[in-house]
């Protein structure tokens, strides 16, 4: 058996709240957006896909390994972002993450080279920290789907304090993916 898998940072309560609001007001009658559950909110820093049940400590080993190695920090989650930024085509509503400290991009660098050791597959493009708040089926009206997020373009949603790095299993399901936390990597050890 194997394990959908992947490692993420959990997103605070209270900005939670404030993306489901900006989520309502961007919203479109007509339109099928698969908006992500409050409960699923994060930011990911790793999908590794489905990982042998066997490799599954491993993975939770090295996470806590790279966590230990980078400091507790804060991040800012700012902005709507449509995806892609122009077109006629829509696919994802994707929340800014701006990292002034540096540690998210260094906590991702130490991920990928301790996962490099035991074979999963590298990430092909460059890390680009968001949270994804919806996948669009259909947009009745992109532009007017784009206008309603623009006016949350730069929104401040709030600073977070990451102090935790989690692995998760994610349960794919017809009522939307259900995901379990399988370990839990304090930050600076």
């Amino acid at each position: 058996m194997a394990t959908r898998t992947f490692l993420a940072l959990d997103i605070d309560e209270c900005i939670r709240d404030r993306l489901v609001e900006a989520r309502r007001r961007i919203d479109e009658p007509g339109s099928k957006i698969g908006w992500v559950a409050p409960r699923n909110l994060h930011l990911t820093l790793r999908f590794l896909g489905h990982v042998p049940d066997e490799s599954i400590a491993d993975v939770c080993a090295r996470a806590a390994h790279a966590a230990a190695n980078v400091e507790p920090f804060e991040f800012h989650v700012r902005g709507v972002i449509t995806v892609p930024p122009r077109g006629n085509q829509l696919k994802m509503f994707w929340i800014g993450v701006q990292d002034p400290t540096g540690r998210l991009k260094e906590l991702h660098g130490e991920l990928e080279a301790a996962l490099a050791e035991l074979g999963l597959h590298q990430e092909d493009r460059a890390f680009n920290p968001h949270i994804t708040l919806g996948r669009i089926r259909y947009a009745k009206d992109p532009q007017a789907l784009r206008e309603a997020a623009g006016a949350y373009a730069a929104e401040d949603f709030g600073t977070q304090h990451a102090d935790e790095l989690i692995v998760y299993g994610s349960d794919l399901r017809p009522d939307g993916p259900v995901y379990t936390p399988l370990a839990r990597a304090p930050l600076g050890g």
